[in-house]
């Protein structure tokens, strides 16, 4: 991140929202707006000192809730440019922060700045969210404050994190003696996600680990429906843990009730020994899966791009093309796209940005000519290719006549099918073109059937 920062061809644009998008491939205008900060980024040293003054303390977001900021505040340790920025909705005016800043940085009066810039090609990199667990309230989390998810345990463990790498049992602040891990909380399910999130397994088995590693008579129980640990070396990393003492158990658990002595009992269904079962835990954490992004959500109603049924961006074939999408220019990498692990993520990122540099390295680009033509004579603006046009690229004008984006059609034919005038046709394929070639290899059967030996010589 660094690095990019301080790349001469790069100009990061921190803290901003795209707001409007339209244009074609190779000349894309793109609206972006830059919030303010209340920071002046051309003075503001990042010494951090302003955030050490502020009297307000909130729940960190990126501590998800175990740790606290102030209203004026570094959005996370590895944050790039690393500028502080002032959360107006909790800030109370003190302006301690604008009297302690020695650069003098502090600008409550500044106003957002819209950038409208032309590209020639678009990566989508919009991320992931995690599943909502607070709105489902699974296994009574947001009920009993030792029952986290798998982030939150991951922000315990990091040394830069609210509890300098140690985990804690966030009712008492006692170190946790018996830990139960859920696997495909929000993941395989009708009431959430049928899709599997792909990383929770490893991500539990490698927190077992950490946890054993500082604390070895832990005693750590992982539930799960099926252990899923397809990239390389990850089955051997799984059969390690295995031999560290730690127990799995493919049961799928069901109810939580608190004791009195401040533990949780879980219920859970031994499907190995076929048999309901309950055990005692000090904290229970719940692996839980990935969504679409806000981001995301909000880039596809932006864009106009397509989503699948569980609202990843869609490519345009998940094996041959899995970066490109129904616009030529666009593409899509990371968890944009569907759940992934970080090296699937880092070689999806490297052929995106390879298939946008491939775009642009050229000086015109070459469309296949297979593509829609509409007799407007023969149209009647009914829509219906509009609405059945999976690339956006017919639209009905104001004339009510069907136009053709030669640079979006991709020659699929689905609108010279349903257009119900037969107003359309595919170039190189044209209705008429059959009918003569239909012609012709009746001329040639006639042929054949009046003197077939000497067809057959000829």
């Amino acid at each position: 991140m660094v690095n990019a920062s301080k790349h001469p061809n790069i100009t990061l644009l921190t803290y901003s929202d795209v707001i409007s998008f339209s244009g074609i491939t190779g000349d894309y205008s793109v609206t972006i707006r830059k919030n303010p900060r209340y920071v002046d980024e051309s003075i503001c040293t990042g010494c951090e000192l302003c955030t050490t003054k502020c009297p307000i303390k909130v729940p960190s977001e990126f501590n998800r809730g175990i740790g606290e900021r102030g209203a004026i505040y570094i959005p996370f340790p590895q944050a790039v440019p690393k500028f502080p920025v002032i959360d107006k909705d909790v800030c109370i005016d003190c302006k301690n922060c604008q009297r302690t800043c020695p650069a003098e940085a502090i600008d409550f009066e500044q106003e957002p700045e819209y950038h409208d810039i032309k590209v020639g090609a678009v990566i989508i990199a919009t991320g992931w969210d995690e599943y909502p667990i607070m709105e489902s309230n699974e296994y009574k989390y947001g009920f009993y404050p030792d029952v986290i998810t798998q982030i939150e345990l991951e922000r315990m463990l990091s040394p830069i994190g609210p509890t300098e790498g140690h985990a804690y049992r966030i009712s008492d602040g006692n170190v946790p003696t018996n830990v139960a891990m859920i696997q495909c909380v929000g993941s395989r399910t009708l009431r959430g996600n049928q899709y599997c999130s792909a990383v929770c397994c490893s991500v539990s088995l490698k927190n077992a680990q950490l946890l054993k590693q500082e604390y070895p008579n832990m005693e750590i129980t992982i539930f799960y429906i099926d252990i899923r640990t397809t990239d390389k070396n990850n089955e051997e990393y799984y059969r390690k843990i295995r031999e560290q003492n730690i127990s799995f158990i493919k049961g799928k658990p069901g109810d939580i009730k608190l004791n009195q002595d401040g533990t949780m009992k879980l219920y859970f269904d031994n499907t190995l020994e076929n048999e309901v079962s309950s055990m005692d835990f000090d904290l229970i954490v719940c692996s839980t899966g990935m969504v679409p992004s806000k981001g995301t959500v909000e880039i596809i109603d932006i864009m106009g791009l397509s989503k699948g049924p569980n609202g990843f961006l869609s490519e345009i074939h998940g094996c041959l093309k899995p970066q490109e999408t129904k616009n030529m220019g666009i593409y899509i990498c990371g968890c944009a796209a569907g759940p992934k692990n970080i090296p699937y993520s880092v070689s999806s990122a490297l052929a995106a940005a390879s298939k946008a540099a491939t775009l642009l390295s050229n000086d015109t680009i070459n469309q296949e000519l297979i593509i829609a033509e509409v007799d407007d004579t023969l149209c009647m603006g009914c829509h219906r290719c509009e609405k059945l046009c999976e690339y956006g690229a017919i639209t009905v004008n104001e004339n009510d006549i069907a136009e053709v984006d030669d640079l979006k059609c991709k020659g699929c034919g689905v609108c010279v099918s349903s257009c119900p005038a037969r107003a359309i046709d595919l170039k190189y394929y044209r209705d008429r073109q059959f009918e003569q070639v239909i012609k012709g290899l009746g001329a040639i059967g006639i042929e054949i059937d009046s003197n077939p030996k000497e067809a057959i010589e000829n």
